[in-house]
């Protein structure tokens, strides 16, 4: 299992060599436009929630195409408007039973969370299929995956953590020149901290994860194509 992660790693190192102003640009243009949506009055949460649903799918599909060396562009991350309501049941169907399974148990909420992690990789490719069933192909694409997808959630957390810690020494550091009230200190730490992850490191774990979809779709196929010859044969 550790080969296999530290392979992991190779892989996405070589992938975001090739794929890194690609996947930056494009993440930077899913979150400046949420940030634009949250401005409206009222409803700029609600709206900006509901566009992410797509957006996210558009993102995921350009970082599959750029690994695949398909031809794709940045703006193509708006390209799923039309199944906008289609990825928002799913997102918040996704939601809600994990914080059910939550509600019962950690554990198994964590493990349900982690069945969900291929849905927008899923729904990208397979736009015509209902919530259920992208639900149920995610469930068993990550069988056999969960500990790399865990390690991926881990490694981006603790960056999060890195980046906060970081960020939180240099305002106290700042504090010892200039007095500033302690609202101000918070909300520069955690403005700094979402900008840098979402900008900068998002987009990497973005490509981890996008390889692991990837190989558990090639031994997905590799399974459909054995099965079919063994039905052939009898």
């Amino acid at each position: 299992m550790k080969k296999n992660n530290y392979s992991l790693f190779i892989e996405t190192n070589k992938a975001y060599s090739c794929c890194k102003t690609f996947s930056l640009l494009s993440s930077f243009v899913v979150w400046i436009t949420l940030a634009i949506l949250m401005l409206f009055p009222l409803f700029g949460f609600g709206l900006a929630f509901f566009a992410m649903c797509f957006l996210c799918v558009g993102f995921k599909k350009n970082i599959l195409d750029c690994l695949q060396n398909k031809p794709t562009k940045i703006e193509y991350v708006f390209n799923y408007y039309k199944n906008c309501v289609s990825a928002f049941c799913l997102k918040v169907s996704s939601i809600v039973i994990t914080m059910l399974w939550s509600l019962l148990l950690i554990v198994p909420g964590i493990i349900v969370g982690l069945n969900f992690s291929f849905i927008s990789y899923i729904f990208s490719e397979n736009t015509d299929i209902g919530t259920i069933e992208c639900l149920n192909r995610s469930k068993n694409m990550v069988y056999g995956y969960r500990s790399e997808i865990f390690l991926i959630y881990l490694i981006e957390f603790l960056f999060i953590c890195l980046i906060s810690l970081f960020f939180s020494s240099l305002i106290i550091m700042l504090n010892y020149l200039v007095v500033m009230p302690v609202w101000s200190n918070i909300v520069i730490i955690l403005g700094l901290t979402i900008f840098v992850f979402l900008v900068f490191v998002f987009p990497y774990f973005e490509l981890m994860l996008a390889n692991v979809y990837l190989k558990a779709k090639k031994e997905q196929e590799k399974n459909v194509k054995k099965s079919n010859k063994t039905v052939s044969k009898h």
